[in-house]
């Protein structure tokens, strides 16, 4: 058996019911096609271009690999391949390359360039608020436009020039579409050597540079999807997908009659025959899954089809016109699903196109293909040929692989790969990279905000075969790296004597008894002591003994003192508490008052005075009670006339304030009118003469500059004037 020849191109077309792979390799300016062969899926392993079943597409990818290596005499170890557009999601990127002196850029320096774009992409699917866009792949790109010193150019290779840059769309896949495709070449014993998307490989073959000036839409129509592309003013304008394709068809005739999915497929492309051959009036004859026999003919089998079918175009010109913004002004159809009977004619209904304008491209109307090519027959062929066309023309995506910590890790060989890339690549969550320090404790402290912080974390380790690495240490083919996560440091703890001052007990002598007394200490309101663990957040009170007021409180005894001695009372409803008697407390022998300081070895007494008996004006003011006074200034004589007296109730009784304050005692006090007189009471108060003297008759009246009547009010402080006329 012949090696593996450099030379030589393997692409694999994983589709949703079959498996199309071709052997070929470069030959002057065609492709030259070595051998062709094609194996479909015995179960539904894929639905809707996805990979379900691992395990039974790698039995078909292998069978496909073995017959061509069989065949060529070769050993085929990589593939270039391509995957549905999926959940596909696009996104344009930019790049560019600035040289201080005119120079040829070479091919390398393109290649380099465009993989630029491809990365910066990243960032703008980003931007399009994309939720976990590190769990996408780019899958592909395309070249939207060349520029050299700003303007547009066909080709950067072997052009001279201090800028260059370059546009690219570049496609994208979730990660468990384009891993459940390694999943099934690594269990085929081959490697990926490229990757793109199926509508990429096949704009490439069917719809060359120089037929992009024309705003055409091609649709690669499969099983499982059907992936769109759209070219205008010499560039690829967009990609897109819709999730059905050519299995909706298999369905519809399935529920029609009966059938299993297998049996419905098998009549699905005895129909297309059919229908491609004119005879319209042979019946085909079939079993249904209840074993009766049936016969129709192709006209009648072709209803079942009118509603999916209207369903499929219907649904595929919305996604173009929402790109594309009108029809196109033509559309080219490819895949097996593109066969689908009726197909053409309502997609050119739905966009309002003539019936010519939308056409199918098999492999039949491809340009530069040379080789073994007689059995490449119908439009299933234009994505293999376009993924192998694709691959040499490096417009993919090829791959490498390293090892972290015993697992391998494959990397997009975009330029040089770090450690960084593939701690990424495997998943690791960046907050691992970084050791977080601890948390801090924070208390409070007699109101005083304290702070206990918590360690420094340690940094992430990494090496590259045995040699310690950083974050942006370059990685290549092989490359062998250990990973050890970052360590969070601890958080912030410590005990209340962490953050007290240093508390001595105090020795003294209390009535006569020797006593050792400490500090309290309290947190969130209960006795700690200065081995308690401290809690995050804690409210700590303490208080040094300084004082007698201090020591009888550590001890318990003050509030006892001031409360012994005490009459309770309530005055008009409102309850009242008087001291009748004070705590008498000696220091060493000498009458001492509460804030007294002490030390160490002090003799304190706490006694009591005598009850004082209390009267009732000792806490009740009456004279407050009594009405208020009103003062009149009448002709600059000024007059004083007392209020009513205040009424004093004790327990209901009417009291004199002369009565002794006992426990319990209810005291009533009603306040009195205040002084309240109009001009006629006044002047009998003041016994005014109401005789006028000789030769005058009439008496004159003004308070406070107004003139009044006998009926004015009197305020307090009025000026009243009287005279005759």
């Amino acid at each position: 058996m012949m090696d593996y020849k450099e030379d030589l191109i393997f692409a694999l077309d994983i589709g949703t019911r079959s498996v199309v792979g071709l052997v070929a390799r470069e030959k002057e300016e065609s492709l030259e096609i070595l051998h062709t062969t094609m194996e479909e899926h015995r179960t539904r392993a894929m639905l809707d271009g996805q990979i379900h079943d691992v395990v039974q597409v790698a039995k078909i990818v292998n069978k496909v690999k073995q017959a061509l290596e069989k065949e060529l005499d070769v050993t085929l170890e990589s593939v270039a391949v391509a995957a549905a557009g999926r959940a596909l999601k696009t996104a344009k990127g930019k790049a560019q390359l600035e040289r201080t002196a005119l120079q040829e850029f070479t091919a390398e320096d393109q290649l380099a360039l465009e993989l630029g774009a491809v990365q910066n992409s990243l960032q703008s699917l980003k931007e399009q608020e994309v939720a976990n866009v590190q769990d996408y792949h780019c899958v592909g790109y395309s070249i939207v436009h060349y520029f050299l010193e700003g303007q547009a150019i066909g080709n950067l290779v072997g052009q001279r020039g201090l800028l260059a840059e370059v546009e690219v769309i570049s496609t994208f896949l979730p990660r468990v579409v384009v891993d459940s495709l390694f999943s099934v070449l690594d269990r085929a014993g081959l490697a990926m050597k490229s990757l793109t998307l199926e509508p990429i490989a096949a704009i490439n073959v069917v719809i060359p540079q120089n037929m992009r000036q024309l705003n055409l839409a091609l649709v690669d129509i499969g099983a499982g999807t059907s992936d769109i592309a759209i070219t205008a003013e010499g560039t690829i304008k967009a990609y897109a997908m819709v999730p059905i394709a050519g299995d909706e068809m298999t369905e519809a005739i399935c529920q029609k009659y009966l059938l299993d999915f297998h049996e419905g497929e098998d009549i699905k492309r005895k129909l297309q025959a059919l229908l491609l051959s004119g005879n319209q009036d042979e019946k085909i004859v079939f079993q249904d899954i209840l074993g009766f026999e049936q016969a129709h003919k192709s006209l009648e089998l072709t209803e079942a089809l009118k509603s999916p079918v209207t369903n499929l175009a219907q649904q595929i010109a919305e996604k173009i016109i929402a790109l594309n913004g009108k029809s196109p002004q033509a559309l080219i159809l490819v895949g097996g699903g593109s066969l689908t009977p009726l197909l053409p004619e309502k997609i050119a209904e739905v966009l309002n196109l003539p019936r010519e304008r939308v056409g199918v491209r098999g492999r039949e109307s491809l340009k530069g293909l040379s080789g073994n090519v007689s059995n490449m027959i119908g439009p299933e062929y234009v994505t293999p040929v376009g993924i192998a066309v694709t691959s040499l023309n490096h417009q993919t995506l090829s791959f490498y692989e390293v090892t972290l910590n015993g697992q391998r890790i494959r990397l997009f060989n975009m330029g040089q790969g770090t450690v960084g890339d593939v701690l990424l690549s495997a998943g690791v969550n960046v907050k691992n990279l970084h050791g977080r320090p601890g948390l801090a404790l924070t208390v409070q402290v007699n109101g005083e905000v304290k702070i206990l912080r918590g360690t420094l974390g340690e940094p992430a380790y990494y090496t590259v075969n045995g040699e310690e690495a950083r974050l942006d240490s370059p990685v290549q083919q092989g490359d062998l790296i250990e990973f050890v996560e970052a360590k969070a440091g601890k958080n912030g703890q410590g005990i209340i004597q962490d953050v007290v001052p240093k508390l001595e007990p105090i020795q003294v002598v209390l009535n006569e008894q020797n006593i050792t007394v400490d500090p309290i200490i309290l947190m969130n309101g209960k006795k700690v002591n200065l081995e308690t663990k401290l809690i995050d957040g804690a409210k700590i009170q303490y208080c040094t003994i300084d004082t007698v007021a201090d020591l009888l409180d550590t001890v318990g005894q003050l509030d006892s003192i001031k409360d012994q001695h005490s009459i309770r009372y309530s005055i008009n409803g409102e309850k009242k508490k008087v001291l009748v008697s004070t705590p008498e407390v000696t220091l060493n022998g000498q009458v001492t008052s509460l804030d007294k300081p002490i030390q160490k070895g002090d003799q304190i007494n706490v006694g009591h005075s005598s009850i004082s008996n209390l009267q009732i004006k000792d806490i009740v003011d009456l004279e407050r009670w009594n009405g208020g006074e009103l003062f009149v200034t009448v002709n600059d004589k000024e007059w004083v006339f007392s209020g009513e007296q205040a009424e004093l109730y004790l327990d209901n009784q009417v009291a004199t304030g002369e009565e002794w304050i006992k426990e319990g005692d209810d005291i009533v006090v009603k306040a009195g009118k205040s002084a309240d007189l109009i001009l006629s009471e006044l002047l009998a108060r003041i016994n005014f003469n109401p005789k006028p003297p000789e030769g005058k008759s009439k008496l004159q009246i003004k308070v406070n500059g107004f003139v009044g009547d006998y009926t004015t009010a009197i305020p307090n402080r009025s000026r009243v004037e009287l005279y005759w006329t």
